[in-house]
């Protein structure tokens, strides 16, 4: 029996062929889709143990910065 190999065209495969590569491509997405979940789990969770009680960051903090920075100079009076 001859080995078909898959060029990526699916137009030249019976609508059989192209109705099974189908389902072979969900079940790949399904599973890659758990393992990219399990691995943003287990992120959110190693940021969240960083983090302690409170946000790493906090977009509503009013804290803007008072020095004149990189400027060399010192504070205006």
């Amino acid at each position: 029996m001859a080995e078909n190999t898959c060029t990526g065209d699916c137009i030249k495969c019976s609508f059989q062929q192209q109705t099974y590569c189908a389902a072979q491509h969900g079940h790949a997405i399904m599973n890659n889709q758990r393992a990219i979940v399990e691995r943003l789990d287990r992120l959110e969770q190693a940021l969240t143990s960083l983090a302690g009680p409170r946000p790493l960051i906090n977009p509503m903090e009013d804290k803007a910065q008072e020095d004149p920075g990189a400027d060399n100079r010192g504070r205006k009076s």
